[in-house]
């Protein structure tokens, strides 16, 4: 074999390896950088945001003085799961007991109040979200209809709007 040719392959074996090196490299450093950047972007997603809802229903609570506690995240996650505005359920809790103070049998917003008992404040309040929602006697209303047939004093829905506009416009 001339010295030319075995330079000639010597130079093809180097490119060849050289070549090689760079795309393991890349691999390394790209694989490196996926596997260091997705648990800080798994991070950053998994961070809750503070939900500004909280802070409007616990000013508005304590503006009620309304008694400890407050179910300020029950009422939210409530009311997110059965597709109601978060402020309605609230609004009731103060027009029919003042937030608690007045409940009985753990029936803070005063669902036939003669009748109706439930083990905790919480299982009350789940069970009128449930019932607003997917009752025949409500389902497909509007919030007008829905607070009439709640309770049909006629007042009654322009009451609980003007409380739930003192959560939020």
């Amino acid at each position: 074999m001339r010295s030319g040719d075995l330079g000639r392959k010597f130079r093809h074996a180097l490119a060849a390896a050289t070549l090689v090196a760079g795309v393991l490299l890349f691999a390394s450093t790209t694989a490196d950088a996926t596997v260091d950047s997705r648990p800080a972007l798994a991070a950053a997603l998994s961070r809750p945001q503070k939900d500004p809802r909280i802070a409007r229903l616990e000013k508005f609570f304590h503006l009620y003085r309304c008694p400890a506690p407050l179910y300020v995240t029950d009422y939210l996650r409530v009311a997110d799961q059965n597709d109601l505005d978060y402020r309605l359920l609230p609004a009731i809790s103060i027009r029919e007991t003042q937030c608690g103070v007045t409940e009985q049998n753990n029936n803070r917003l005063g669902f036939h109040p003669d009748v109706a008992k439930f083990p905790t404040v919480l299982t009350g309040i789940e069970f009128i979200a449930r019932r607003l929602a997917e009752n025949p006697l409500y389902k497909g209303k509007s919030l007008e209809q829905k607070l009439f047939t709640y309770n049909p004093f006629p007042a009654y829905p322009g009451e609980i709007q003007w409380i739930m506009r003192q959560i939020e416009p």
